[in-house]
């Protein structure tokens, strides 16, 4: 697998929680990267090191490069930049990411004198009365997990959205170059498999192909959502969701604190509210400002 491989999930690593491969399931399990019976997507108790040679004695799922699987391929680039860097993940988005940004409510846990903030989701289901767990985050982990665990608060997820949306800037600090955010959102699967489909498992809509971190929009037409060619986004389990439409020159940020499928009907009528609201008159007044 390469780093672009797990950049857009092709890498052939799976999730033990969403994948159907059974030997792939049991090794996980094993190496602790997949606990059948506890919360689900948090192996944040092995350390980086031990959760990365776990999955080298699991078998992959399929061959890398063959077909697109989300994963714990976020996981492992964690510590890729770990390894490159020398510092830990949560250290190393700090100095280059959250603390340029001003993010001041981003990391890996959620420290006791803010711990009244921490959004909760209800403990059951109003609907199903099924429990809704959510990862502990109230003690810093044994690994920063690159694909599981990151707290943030509204303000500071906008703030990294519109960096995006602004091609890599904010406030006159540079994080990314114009492009790589271009590469990041471009199409990366081309004649890739794409399994059931990003847009599939994110809001149950085509119309959507991967690119470097992001589901991207491949056409105005096609999803079952407004939009236009070029829009990205992802989200979180908790229903944590961005996405950014440089087209009508917006971005959007909404946050959850609700697993479960219901989420994805959250993501689209939030999107279709949003849509709805854009005239003619406040589309041509953002693409003015933004020429200026």
């Amino acid at each position: 697998m390469t780093v672009q491989d797990l950049l857009r999930h092709t890498s052939g690593l799976a999730y033990g929680e969403l994948t159907q491969n059974e030997a792939v399931k049991a090794a996980y399990a094993e190496a602790g990267a997949f606990n059948p019976d506890g919360m689900a997507f948090d192996a944040r108790a092995l350390s980086g090191d031990e959760q990365v040679a776990g999955l080298g004695r699991a078998p992959l799922a399929r061959q890398p490069g063959t077909q697109w699987e989300y994963s714990l391929s976020t996981d492992v680039l964690g510590r890729v930049v770990e390894k490159v860097s020398g510092q830990r993940l949560g250290d190393f988005l700090e100095e280059r990411v959250f603390g340029p940004l001003q993010m001041q409510d981003s990391g890996f846990h959620v420290p006791e004198n803010a711990a009244t903030r921490l959004a909760e989701p209800f403990a059951t289901d109003p609907g199903s009365q099924e429990p809704l767990p959510m990862i502990d985050v109230s003690q810093r982990p044994a690994n920063d997990s690159g694909g599981a665990g990151a707290v943030s608060s509204a303000g500071d997820y906008l703030r990294f959205a519109q960096m995006l949306a602004n091609d890599g800037e904010l406030d006159g600090v540079r994080i990314l170059s114009p492009t790589t955010v271009r590469l990041m959102a471009s199409d990366h699967l081309g004649e890739i498999d794409p399994g059931a489909g990003p847009g599939q498992l994110l809001m149950g809509s085509p119309g959507y192909t991967f690119g470097l971190g992001v589901m991207v929009r491949e056409d105005d037409g096609i999803a079952s959502v407004p939009g236009a060619e070029g829009q990205f986004m992802w989200a979180g389990y908790g229903g944590t969701y961005f996405w950014v439409d440089p087209e009508y020159d917006l971005v959007a940020v909404l946050m959850s604190q609700r697993a479960g499928p219901s989420r994805a009907y959250y993501r689209r009528h939030v999107m279709q509210l949003v849509y709805q609201a854009i005239t003619d008159e406040v589309q041509s007044e953002a693409q003015e400002a933004a020429l200026q």
